[in-house]
């Protein structure tokens, strides 16, 4: 019969051999998490080389046969602080899987928003547009387009965006709030000092 210290020992090796597996486990999940992401940003670089590029999300998924991928969800904008941002999302599945991802989800081109029925503003690409093209802001589009160098700032509220359009030549600026449900609060022209 086992004496208690090889009963202890044996518990002792088997948490051990468990604890190791454990973070084997874990070390593979973050280097092929890293690979994941290293794989998404060469790929979207090489297609978008002047684009600003994030991943949103990166999430475990599993295909039928029980092997762990993950879902990853990017953004892209195209002329990020220019009048006509452009953003959209793109998806991976990494490692590739044998069925097709996402389609491409476009959420601002051709510098048109809320161009029907229900508008929400949930993206600050989307703001810079409403500020200079929403019904009201036509002083701020006149801004916008007739000076070369003006450049937008954004700031998200709980229920609202700020948009500033500013130009170093020029010697006044627009601030402009736009409601998240798609409403114009405000547009102020601003005298500098």
């Amino acid at each position: 019969m086992a004496t208690r210290k090889e009963i202890i020992v044996l518990i002792i090796l088997v948490l051990l051999i468990v604890l190791l597996v454990k973070l084997a486990e874990f070390y593979k999940t973050n280097v092929v998490e890293a690979d994941a992401s290293k794989f998404v940003f060469e790929d979207l670089h090489s297609k978008y080389p002047n684009a600003d590029i994030e991943i949103m999300s990166m999430r475990d998924g599993y295909n039928d046969a029980g092997e762990k991928y993950f879902e990853i969800k990017t953004k892209v904008t195209e002329g990020a602080f220019t009048p006509c941002p452009e953003r959209m999302h793109i998806y991976y599945n990494y490692p590739v899987q044998n069925f097709v991802s996402q389609p491409t989800e476009y959420i601002t081109s051709n510098c048109r928003v809320c161009t029907g029925g229900t508008c929400t503003i949930a993206f600050p690409e989307e703001a810079i547009i409403a500020s200079h093209t929403f019904a009201g802001t036509e002083a701020v589009h006149a801004f916008v387009t007739e000076s070369e160098a003006a450049y937008p700032s954004v700031v998200e509220g709980s229920d609202r965006w700020t948009i500033t359009w500013d130009s170093p030549v020029s010697t006044h600026y627009y601030a402009v709030i736009v409601g998240k449900e798609g409403t114009l609060v405000s547009a102020e022209d601003i005298q500098k000092k």
